[in-house]
């Protein structure tokens, strides 16, 4: 399953709602359940987090090593694009870095 950071945020939102509804009305069940689905986006969101760190992680690495070989074998071409996926990697890492 892949983690998706929209889909948390929406979980958060209704499950906010949900909770005060329920906190509001006095619905006992209405607000275990906003709690549940907001625990549930917060976990999700982690989760999306840790994904595109580790996705950027892997860009970052993959780049470098493309590019040093490219670097040696004087691929030129192949290593600007190497060069482009290894800071891509960085700005997805940095991006995800706060979890």
């Amino acid at each position: 399953m892949t983690a998706s950071k929209a889909e948390a945020k929406k979980d958060q939102f209704v499950g906010n709602i949900k909770e005060n509804a329920g906190s509001l009305v006095g619905n006992e069940s209405l607000q275990a359940e906003g709690r549940t689905q907001n625990s549930s986006g917060n976990i999700e969101e982690t989760a999306a987090k840790v994904q595109g760190y580790v996705q950027g992680a892997y860009d970052q690495v993959a780049g470098a090593v493309k590019g040093a070989y490219n670097s040696l074998t004087g691929n030129n071409t192949d290593e600007a694009s190497n060069n482009v996926q290894q800071k891509k990697g960085e700005a997805q890492k940095e991006f995800n870095a706060k979890f």
